[in-house]
């Protein structure tokens, strides 16, 4: 349903979408896309996607390391475009068929892009990295700490299978240590930090050396005092912790957006499930799911291996229903469908970044 994966392939005439401004009219940024062209824009009223020519990729194919180029210059772009204007970042690999179906998503979703590119207006994220200045030196602090020494003398006497008993304990130990010491240092930072900022997001944690990696959402004008807090954290724990900051960047973390287009024949599937004519309300797919879920559901079925399936099936084309009929009423004919498109903010978890 929606564009959780690269496209699979690029269309002729396709657009590549990096993000989304707020100008006048139309211009170039003179910033050289993925393939060394030129970005430009598409401009609807007083907003614009900044797009390329699609690159002829099929981005399912591509090794790790390379898709990862391909992000990294990505990025590249978008943070060049700041650099000049605001930008709301798009989901990486964003393709669109023609310059027409960009602008209709433009058309179709102004008042959800205008009202990103307001709720990010004057605001830019810091992403803040925290790591353990000497880790060998750390951990062998922790192995003299007493909860370990005790476990170690345990284990001199002990036999080979007590012995590997307490060399898991041991190990168990030396983790809720260290977990207890990252935690108090980040919620140290967080705690320093957050009040300078109006948001945060927390990425994953990469490794033991690691303590803190978040992002955190700056108003511009709070640039300075949150440098001169990390510089105050970084000169009291300058001997065990290091401080990286990167940015300022777009606000990738806290309002990326993704274009989502439904396959047309899924949802004249969903639509005819359902029993719904060429036109429909939220209300009436929601009543009509009631209904058909108590006659639909497996309990009603013990003895029917599919009845389970017939019921997943079920909900995933109420699933669809929902996301192409928002508000009022929708139209199932054929070329609203074909023309359905809709602007989403990605949800981000720690460690999706």
């Amino acid at each position: 349903m929606n564009m959780d994966t690269p496209a699979d392939a690029v269309p002729t005439g396709g657009k590549y979408l990096y993000g989304f401004v707020q100008i006048p009219n139309a211009m170039r940024p003179g910033i050289a896309s993925m393939d060394q062209e030129m970005l430009h824009t598409i401009a609807y009223r007083d907003i614009a996607a900044v797009v390329s020519d699609a690159v002829p990729i099929v981005w399912t194919d591509l090794p790790r390391e390379t898709l990862f180029s391909y992000l990294t210059t990505h990025q590249a772009a978008i943070e060049a475009v700041m650099e000049r204007q605001e930008i709301i970042p798009a989901k990486f690999a964003t393709v669109l068929s023609s310059e027409n179906l960009v602008l209709h998503a433009l058309k179709t979703e102004y008042r959800a892009i205008r009202s990103s590119l307001d709720d990010m207006a004057n605001r830019i994220e810091l992403d803040v990295v925290i790591l353990w200045r000497d880790p060998a030196g750390l951990f062998k602090k922790i192995a003299e700490m007493p909860q370990v020494v005790a476990i170690k003398r345990q284990m001199a006497d002990a036999g080979p299978d007590q012995c590997h008993n307490l060399q898991i304990q041991a190990g168990k130990q030396v983790k809720a240590i260290l977990d207890s010491m990252n935690a108090a240092c980040a919620d140290e930072a967080k705690d320093a930090l957050s009040p300078l900022s109006q948001a945060c997001q927390p990425h994953e944690v990469k490794n033991d050396e690691m303590i803190l990696n978040c992002a955190f959402l700056l108003e511009k004008h709070q640039l300075d005092a949150f440098e001169k807090q990390i510089d105050t954290l970084d000169r009291r724990h300058h001997d065990q912790l290091t401080f990286r900051i990167i940015g300022p960047l777009p606000p990738y973390s806290f309002r990326t957006l993704e274009i989502v287009q439904l396959d047309p024949d899924a949802v004249e599937n969903a639509r005819v499930l359902f029993s719904l004519g060429k036109t429909a309300t939220e209300l009436e797919i929601r009543a009509r799911y009631r209904e058909k879920a108590k006659t639909l559901h497996p309990d009603h079925f013990p003895e029917d291996k599919a009845a389970r399936n017939r019921f997943e099936s079920f909900n995933k084309a109420f699933e669809i229903l929902k996301a192409y009929c928002r508000g009022g009423a929708c139209s199932f004919e054929p070329v609203d469908i074909q023309n359905w498109i809709a602007v989403r903010e990605m949800k981000y978890r720690a460690g999706t970044r």
